[in-house]
């Protein structure tokens, strides 16, 4: 009807007009409907679309994009794309739900489009921005603290290489100057026992660290004077071994006396010297003919053995150690030395030897040893020292330094 077409039913009619019916519809676009997330256990969940952003985290593993178009005549015949970053065109048919997986870290974005059954694309490419949060370990600023930590501990191992082999080098050469101070006090120590017509003389010394604080001697010169010392540092280790050897200087420099004279003399080398309260003990014994005479610096006692009366004797001298007062007068003894008799001279370190009850060796251990040992050789005497010390410690080393000087008169 004129410019109309009208179509009409039992209880309707509709109106179009002729112009209408030709006219095409240039308006075609597309929209996101929904989007839909998925984990790694199937489970999904609406995904909130704000400003064309769509965010989610590392868990969810799958993003399904509801399309839908302007228009439905004929909706089966779109065709959906999609363009990533980098131009990559993917073709999803026509299937208006779009997958996506793998998703990449951080942002990323796609482009979509569609054309429709007469060959007319979307007016619009709907534009899609994705975050996806990566777990905290992978985030930038997590590995940025990784590299961090890396180069401090790439810095701190090299530091303590470098602490490492400064205390190695100084190791070394701590070890080197007690190997040559250990030498050196070795020095101090008679190469072998003076060989002195009518007696047996027997030594030991066992020092507890390389540097002892123990000291033995003797002075002989044929004909004229026969001496034998015995000595112990307070401590040990490198001052005591400095000790011993201001001691052995000094019994070199001063003139063979009275065993007496001989320690007031030292004495006063010692005090001038001033080790602080570092102190020398130290026993002089004189043989002259049957005769020895004895002066004790603070020493443990000197065990005598008469054959004649088949006897032993403690000699203790009650005097101060060296390096105290410098106007301290010593005391002596004098005792006969017979053939067969002998004279033993310790340091403390064999009567205080614990063993691994922390009992000590004691004087009346030493004592009887030496008793029931005195008519063997000065060897035999100093062997069975020894022994007593080795059962005693059951292979613990020693806390002290232990000497032993054995004298016998031969007969």
């Amino acid at each position: 009807f004129e410019d109309n077409i009208i179509v009409s039913g039992k209880n309707a009619q509709e109106v179009f007009a002729v112009t209408d019916v030709n006219k095409k519809n240039n308006d075609f676009k597309i929209g996101l409907f929904k989007t839909i997330g998925i984990d790694e256990f199937n489970n999904t969940k609406i995904v909130p679309l704000e400003d064309n952003i769509i965010q989610v985290d590392y868990k969810t593993k799958t993003i399904i994009l509801d399309i839908v178009p302007s228009e439905q005549y004929k909706a089966e015949q779109i065709q959906y794309f999609i363009e990533k970053e980098g131009g990559d065109l993917i073709r999803n048919g026509f299937n208006n739900q779009i997958q996506l997986n793998a998703l990449p870290y951080y942002s990323s974005s796609i482009s979509l489009y569609a054309i429709n059954g007469d060959g007319q694309s979307s007016s619009n490419n709907l534009v899609l921005e994705i975050y996806n949060a990566p777990p905290w370990w992978l985030r930038v600023e997590t590995i940025f603290g990784y590299v961090i930590l890396l180069i401090v501990s790439i810095r701190g191992f090299v530091q303590y290489r470098e602490k490492k082999t400064k205390e190695r080098m100084e190791g070394e050469r701590k070890d080197k100057e007690l190997e040559e101070a250990k030498q050196l006090q070795n020095s101090l120590l008679p190469k072998h026992n003076p060989a002195v017509n009518g007696f047996d003389i027997s030594t030991y010394l066992k020092p507890a660290t390389e540097i002892g604080g123990d000291y033995y001697d003797f002075f002989y010169k044929k004909d004229e004077y026969f001496y034998a010392i015995c000595g112990d540092a307070t401590g040990h280790g490198v001052v005591s071994g400095i000790m011993v050897s201001v001691t052995k200087a000094g019994l070199n420099g001063i003139p063979m006396g009275e065993p007496s004279t001989i320690l007031q003399q030292l004495n006063r080398i010692v005090k001038r010297v001033n080790f602080g309260r570092l102190r020398m003990s130290l026993s002089v014994a004189q043989f002259i003919e049957n005769k020895f005479k004895l002066s004790s610096a603070a020493m443990p006692p000197t065990y005598y053995f008469s054959a004649r009366d088949n006897d032993i004797e403690e000699i203790l001298v009650p005097n101060l150690p060296l390096g105290g007062i410098e106007t301290e007068k010593f005391d002596g003894v004098e005792k006969d030395f017979h053939p067969g008799d002998v004279m033993v001279m310790i340091s403390d370190g064999l009567p205080e030897l614990p063993n691994k009850r922390n009992d000590l060796l004691d004087y009346p251990l030493v004592f009887n040893c030496i008793k029931d040992n005195a008519k063997k050789s000065a060897d035999e005497i100093k062997d069975a020292l020894v022994e007593l010390s080795d059962e005693w410690a059951e292979g613990l080393m020693n806390p002290d330094d232990i000497t032993i000087v054995v004298i016998k008169k031969a007969a």
